[in-house]
């Protein structure tokens, strides 16, 4: 039951799929890439094989055919697994784009509260910077009067004694 639930889906996505006609397009280019690449393969075979001076490889149509048929399905699922690639790549820029712009906006917000923050406070930054004024003024002692000159202490020398 559930295998035939799946491909009837298979089915359903091919047809689908099959109704657009730029996918269409698409899987018609991959099949004539395939053919050519088939009969390309082909001529180099028969190439080697006159170069060696065998006899030419048996061209069997249903061969051929089966031959495009692999070669198709090896593009399909590179185009699938590039398709894949460009998905995770798109969402991964996207997230990044998403991160950065949290994060800027995280920044911005940090700005206007410490700016607000800032503004908060000058009272108490204006008050302190008073009470520090207002106390400095106190402690200050003179120690020299302004414009005078205070000469160094004296220091004894030592006589050189004679004996």
């Amino acid at each position: 039951a559930v295998v035939s639930t799946q491909s009837t889906g298979a089915v359903n996505k091919a047809n689908l799929m099959l109704k657009e006609t730029e996918t269409v397009k698409k899987f018609k280019m991959i099949m004539e890439e395939a053919k050519n690449r088939v009969l390309k393969m082909m001529e180099n075979k028969r190439r080697i094989a006159k170069s060696k001076n065998l006899p030419p490889p048996i061209e069997d149509p249903t061969k051929f055919s089966h031959l495009v048929n692999v070669m198709a399905s090896k593009q399909l699922a590179d185009y699938e697994i590039r398709i894949g690639d460009k998905e995770k790549k798109d969402a991964q820029e996207k997230k990044r784009e998403t991160d950065l712009a949290e994060e800027c906006s995280k920044r911005l917000k940090k700005m206007e509260d410490d700016k607000k923050k800032w503004e908060d406070s000058r009272e108490e930054r204006v008050a302190t910077w008073k009470d520090f004024q207002f106390k400095g003024e106190k402690k200050k002692k003179k120690k020299h009067m302004l414009g005078t000159y205070r000469p160094p202490k004296p220091r004894l020398e030592e006589k050189p004694s004679q004996q």
